[in-house]
């Protein structure tokens, strides 16, 4: 894009004359990239952004939040590092804190989700993935952190 400035030069002289001198300059100017820090999405338009996704400088995305339920709570953490999932954390019983995580492979596939089904704080669901598909889980029903019940799919 072209723009065109336009200069004027104002002088006194000694005598009392005053002169302008308008000078036209031409010059090139590059568009300019502007990036998104920030996006928040109202899905069921009520007012209220059920998703909220944050970008770097370099305009990637680092970390997306959902309010998944619509309760008006967020429920539901993905976080990014170039452009591909590499952690998620879900909050299954709405108490506000993650119960669930999310592991991912290079590619932004899920490998391996670990989940907290009792309550109690600590992890005892074990479920294992190839190709996005659940193929064994594990879980600690006696709640002594290792699991004695396995699954095959």
């Amino acid at each position: 894009m072209k723009r065109t400035a336009v200069l004027i030069i104002s002088c006194l002289l000694l005598v009392g004359f005053t002169c302008a001198i308008v000078v036209a300059a031409e010059e090139t100017a590059a568009p300019q990239q502007v990036k998104p820090k920030e996006i928040k999405i109202d899905r069921n338009y009520d007012g209220i952004a059920e998703r909220t996704e944050v970008y770097d400088a370099k305009g990637a995305v680092t970390r997306i939040e959902s309010d998944v339920n619509a309760d008006g709570k967020i429920d539901e953490w993905v976080y990014y590092e170039n452009g591909v999932p590499v952690k998620g954390e879900k909050d299954l019983n709405a108490d506000g804190k993650p119960d669930t995580t999310l592991i991912y492979d290079a590619k932004g596939v899920v490998i391996r989700t670990e989940a907290d089904a009792n309550g109690d704080g600590k992890i005892d669901e074990w479920v294992y993935y190839e190709n996005g598909k659940p193929v064994r889980a594990e879980k600690d029903t006696n709640k002594d952190g290792t699991p004695d019940t396995w699954i095959k799919y």
